[in-house]
């Protein structure tokens, strides 16, 4: 990761920042004595040396902080949940809080330790899943800032980040960055369905939107090595001198290699059954082949592990060894980086059965280093890397037989089918490189910028603009739909009532005798009464201008009296096909149309189905009938052609020439017929201030925008402030 972020160098001044990790005094004895609480006038010398001489610059965390937050919610929550480990261990919740407010409190320092020196034109690039938070934490001292946030973990799908607690923090701390990278595909996938099945936004194949108009880029970045850098270590004397020794050392045999922290994710002990395995199956290859293992890891659950690799180990050399040979040779420590090169330059094969892995760079690693021996790969098909690594062996680290045949496989291919493979593994490593991975990340995050900066879609709206027409005014037209405008949009149909403080406002804009206040609503009668009737002197006007209640009256007209409405069987019955197939859909009877909700269903599943079902009426019964399908906000509805929000703008403004302000507001499709009317008959823009409320890249004819209904509410309270 470093060797690639140091490649920017060359275009860009680069600084790092970091936690210090333990700080330790320098003695004379081989142990350094840790120090628990540093000076304030060390701290300024520390950070003034590493920064002129590194450009790193240091944060020192004390050691609480650093329990709860690495030991503790890193480790212990979010690390096994994203390798696809579910806790098994119940608690009362008091620990898991308390490292909560530790990650917390910690990414909040970073945060604040970037705003405090970030300048306009910066790039900040946050690294895994440790500072999670910090991306939307950045965003509230800095709107405007550049963020990029790679995740070096896996990412699991959505049923099992669900089980998460803070899955909704994490998520929205996440969101907060203009583009995150993972390693592979389906990783991103993985993120993207979360994000819309537990944030409920809308999301493409590129990126998430959110709900205050964000657009979060998302990307896959395979993470490299430096092939060169490797290649030339393994050629100078003391790495070849070593390649040597190692095949002195086993004359007559085949090498296999493995390198693996030892955790509960990278397969140490499956590998070695399944060596196990291969030794009992084929037994023409006991004594002809040797499995070095190394291994590294120091934590409690490590020491665990470590003792159960030990003991199976001795169970294989016990079983298939002899006093003059041990088929398993088992190396729990750090070796020199020369050891390591040429162990890797004298295997025969390799094999990594990792059940869940970000990156194994160590699988790179070796195929640079085989570029003389073109040794297989034997590779788990559930790690990172196996998406890159086409030409690899692939096995089922749980499939102990199959791994077995893979390794007889390996040992017996022909030289020719080693060279084909090698090649093209060789070729991807050298191509994909650690600097190729930096510099496609840091590429594609300012063109997601710069598509967002300068963006051609509707600007927000300017109250410098609006407060001072609105304020002139002698006759105002202020027009509102309701979902989404006036309230947020509600899985539950009848739980959208709006705020106690929305009423206010609009009780205090219907107060003004300069104003005629309409709501301009899909909803029907009784729900606009129940909700909006104490309003005096509003305008209502339900299920898309099909009927209107006229401020000061009591009673209901119905537009379309007229009109026949036996098509509503037709829709009907195509609605209830696709609402028994859709677990968590319903229909929405309404006076003068027809609504198919899908909101409380599978996200997914819920737009394929309406989709199918918008697709069936255009073909099969819209030109038969005259109807027209509206898209709504996870739904449809179907209603006469005559009847939109359009027409009621028509009719309320027909007759009043004495209008000078209009504000119109809305949030979907059906609020374009209010806005194409408006742009019609009203040609001064300072006139009419028509509004869509919601994410940037949606497609209007509005002339201005708002991110959320909370704005609304601000700009309300504004004019009538």
């Amino acid at each position: 990761m470093y060797g690639g972020i140091h490649s920017l160098e060359k275009d860009w001044d680069l600084f790092y920042i970091g936690w210090t990790g333990q700080v330790h005094v320098i003695t004379d004895e081989v142990d350094n004595e840790p120090i628990q609480n540093v000076e304030h006038e060390e701290k300024e010398r520390i950070s003034q040396e590493l920064q002129n001489t590194y450009q790193c610059i240091p944060l020192f965390i004390d050691s609480e902080s650093v329990e709860g937050h690495y030991d503790g919610y890193c480790k212990s929550m979010l690390w096994p949940l994203l390798h696809y480990i579910i806790w098994d261990n119940a608690t009362d919740g008091r620990l898991e809080i308390q490292q909560w407010e530790a990650y917390v409190a910690v990414n909040r320092l970073y945060a604040q330790f970037v705003s405090d020196i970030y300048e306009e034109g910066d790039m900040v690039w946050v690294h895994d899943y440790h500072l999670l938070l910090v991306p939307s934490m950045i965003r509230e001292y800095h709107p405007k800032a550049r963020i990029g946030l790679f995740v070096h973990a896996p990412f699991p799908t959505s049923e099992i980040f669900r089980c998460l607690p803070k899955r909704r923090e994490i998520l929205k701390g996440m969101i907060g960055a203009n583009l995150i990278g993972f390693q592979t595909y389906a990783y991103s996938r993985h993120f993207i369905s979360t994000c819309t099945r537990i944030l409920g936004y809308t999301s493409t194949p590129d990126g998430v939107s959110c709900e205050n108009g964000h657009f979060c880029h998302v990307g896959t970045f395979t993470i490299g090595i430096d092939p060169i850098e490797i290649e030339s270590r393994c050629k100078e004397d003391s790495v070849l001198s070593k390649i040597e020794a190692v095949r002195a050392m086993y004359p007559g045999k085949k090498i296999i290699v493995g390198k693996d922290k030892i955790d509960l994710v990278k397969g140490v002990l499956q590998k070695l059954a399944a060596f196990e395995t291969f030794l009992h199956k084929y037994p023409e290859w006991r004594d002809k082949v040797v499995m070095i293992q190394l291994t590294v890891g120091s934590t409690n659950e490590s020491a665990r592990l470590e003792l159960q690799v030990a003991e199976h180990v001795g169970l294989i050399n016990n079983a298939y060894g002899s006093l003059e040979f041990a088929p398993v040779h088992h190396f729990h420590h750090q070796i020199q980086l020369d050891d390591y090169y040429a162990l890797l330059s004298s295997a025969d094969a390799a094999i990594i059965t990792a059940n869940r892995d970000g990156m194994n760079t160590a699988s790179l690693e070796y195929v640079v280093c085989q570029e003389g021996r073109h040794g297989p790969l034997i590779l788990s098909e559930l790690t990172g890397t196996a998406g890159s690594l086409s030409s690899a062996l692939f096995v089922n680290p749980w499939d102990y037989v199959g791994v077995a045949k893979s390794i007889n496989d390996a040992l017996l291919m022909s030289e020719e089918e080693k060279i084909s493979r090698h090649s093209q593994m060789l070729a991807h490593v050298k191509s994909h490189t650690s600097s190729h991975w930096a510099n496609s990340f840091i590429h594609v995050l300012e063109e997601s910028i710069a598509v967002s900066e300068q963006s051609s879609h509707t600007p927000i709206l300017d109250l410098s603009l609006l407060l001072p027409q609105y304020r002139q005014a002698k006759r105002r037209l202020l027009c509102f739909d309701y979902d989404g405008t006036l309230s947020v949009n509600s899985k539950i149909s009848g739980s959208a009532a709006p705020s106690l403080a929305m009423i206010q406002v609009l009780q205090a804009l219907c107060d003004d005798s300069r104003n005629e206040v309409w709501v301009i609503s899909g909803r029907d009668e009784a729900t606009l009464d129940r909700w909006l009737g104490r309003v005096n002197g509003i305008g209502l006007s339900a299920e898309h201008g099909g009927f209107i209640k006229y401020p000061g009256s009591t009673r209901w007209v119905n537009v379309l009296e007229h009109l026949d409405m036996s098509w509503k069987h037709d829709i009907v019955d195509i609605f209830t096909y696709f609402a028994e197939r859709t677990t968590g859909s319903f229909i929405e009877h309404k006076r003068c149309s027809v609504a198919w909700h899908y909101r409380l269903a599978d996200p997914s599943y819920g737009a394929f189905q309406s989709k199918e079902c918008q697709n069936h009426l255009e073909n099969s019964v819209l030109s038969k009938l005259p109807v027209e399908v509206l898209t709504g906000v996870k739904s449809l509805e179907v209603r006469p052609t005559a009847s939109n929000k359009g027409e009621i703008i028509k009719r309320i403004i027909a007759g009043q020439n004495d209008i000078d302000f209009i504000l119109c507001c809305g949030d979907d499709k059906s609020d374009e017929d209010m806005f194409k009317v408006l742009k019609k008959l009203i040609s001064d823009e300072h006139l009419a201030f028509s509004v869509m409320i919601g994410i940037k890249d949606k497609k209007t004819m509005a002339s201005w925008r708002l991110p959320a209904v909370h704005d609304v509410l601000n700009t309300l309270n504004l004019m009538v402030s």
